[in-house]
């Protein structure tokens, strides 16, 4: 009987909401950082920001929430797990709290060749009890040329127009069209958004306009954070593809090429002067291709800086490092091979091939005890194999043998790893060690003079 009393008293108790209290916010202006304008009315999203909207008082409260710019607003709004741009009478428990989530779709502007990035503005306005406020909402939008699971066919060039270019899904390099893209652009890939190359690939950057190609969250949580996209995936029958000063960054596989030569001496790709980094699987990496390597950076990747699965691989005064930063790494940051072993009992051999491998005044380092691991069938070695005048982490004693002049195990002394600054400092070991290679290498990565015996590593020390 009193528990019958005592739901039914409950069940007529009302709930009370202040009528002179208000809402506060934990925020007063939400900033959103430069997104691209969308491709449709879903596309491109932008980074999810949220909202707490806090009940101060020791009673419920109602409030209404809207949009200022309503059904026209670049920006959309949920509260509570509703969408919408309008919410009437919102309840709010005592000394309890919502969220509201914002996101910014920016429209298009006709892809002003001015390049100037949009300002787009709103505010989400709260009435309660009589008392309104508001929380501006502040982003930028930026107009650009938009690739869509898209094929190119015949040859083609991105040139810099101001605008920058936006890869959703995929772009696709037909056999026989050649993709030229010149100094100073930027290419901005979707997640799990690739460059597909089956025909040619020229990146043709310049030191002081590099090209540039990362993820297209420009966002600053997300302005060096691996796996935002795929990368460049150069396949049969491609061949006598170039990429020089280029900085290509947070992806998965910087530059794959899985591809056999399309015809006999011609190299799959020469990658010059360029900066790979922040790749959540591999920098560079090859499956039985001929890929040459000069003054270039790899750096900060998860699995492996340079992979060389056979093939050709000519490696000269190029920087290959993976420190702390992001990644819990064993294994070693650069590693080749011509055999494969069985997975469960490593002594067997399931496959061999055939492999060149010349790697001259590199430097290979980290925070690995060894970061070269080569793991080889001499029997198939089918021309040069040099591994002289490097910098390297190592404790395979092969590295040391006479003759090799390998500096191992010294500590390099870079400028700043972590910001991305590679050059030697003054005391640097890997200071000249490099030998005078044919053809000489003139300079450095950024095109700064090689004077004498040249450093190991891509940067050529100022000091």
């Amino acid at each position: 009987m009193s528990i019958l009393l005592y739901l039914g008293v409950s069940s007529c108790k009302k709930e009370s909401f202040t009528t002179s209290g208000e809402v506060k916010v934990n925020t007063d202006t939400l900033w959103f950082d430069t997104v691209f304008t969308k491709v449709t009315t879903r596309l491109p999203l932008s980074v999810n920001k949220q909202i707490l909207l806090y009940n101060p008082n020791d009673e419920s409260i109602r409030t209404s929430i809207r949009l200022g710019g309503g059904l026209n607003s670049h920006f959309r709004l949920n509260v509570d797990g509703e969408p919408g741009y309008y919410f009437t009478e919102v309840e709010i428990f005592p000394n309890d709290s919502i969220f509201i989530f914002v996101e910014v779709h920016p429209g298009p502007n006709n892809n002003n060749p001015t390049y100037n990035p949009l300002i787009i503005q709103d505010s989400i306005l709260f009435s309660t009890n009589g008392i309104e406020s508001k929380t501006m909402l502040i982003g930028w939008g930026q107009d650009a040329h938009y690739i869509f699971r898209d094929s190119i066919e015949l040859d083609t060039t991105w040139a810099n127009e101001k605008l920058p270019i936006v890869v959703y899904g995929y772009c696709y390099v037909k056999p026989e069209a050649k993709l030229t893209i010149e100094k100073g652009v930027k290419v901005y890939f979707s997640p799990r958004s690739w460059l597909f190359v089956e025909g040619k690939l020229d990146m043709k950057g310049t030191k002081d306009e590099p090209i540039v190609m990362q993820g297209d969250r420009l966002q600053p949580d997300w302005e060096e954070t691996a796996g935002q996209w795929g990368g460049i995936w150069i396949s049969y029958p491609s061949y006598g593809n170039s990429i020089e000063h280029s900085l290509i960054k947070n992806g998965t596989v910087g530059i794959y090429c899985d591809s056999t030569p399309g015809l006999v001496g011609e190299k799959n790709v020469v990658i010059k002067k360029t900066m790979i980094r922040n790749m959540s699987f591999d920098g560079i990496s090859g499956r039985r291709s001929t890929i040459d390597i000069e003054n270039t950076l790899s750096l900060n990747c998860g699995r492996f800086t340079f992979f060389g699965d056979g093939g050709k691989y000519d490696i000269r005064n190029s920087t290959f490092h993976t420190g702390s930063k992001d990644f819990s790494r064993q294994d070693p940051t650069f590693y080749y091979r011509n055999r494969v072993r069985d997975q469960i009992n490593p002594n067997i051999i399931l496959e061999t091939y055939d492999i060149e491998f010349t790697f001259l005044n590199n430097i290979i380092d980290g925070i690995v005890d060894s970061e070269i691991f080569g793991d080889v069938d001499l029997n198939k070695v089918s021309g040069p194999l040099a591994v002289r005048s490097n910098a390297l982490r190592t404790t395979d004693p092969f590295y040391s043998t006479p003759g090799f002049n390998n500096v191992i195990n010294k500590d390099i002394k870079y400028l700043d790893t972590r910001n991305y600054d590679m050059d030697l400092d003054t005391l640097s070991p890997a200071k000249n060690i490099g030998e005078i290679l044919t053809p000489v290498i003139a300079d450095d990565h950024r095109n700064r003079p090689r004077i004498g015996q040249p450093d190991a590593g891509a940067l050529e020390s100022q000091f």
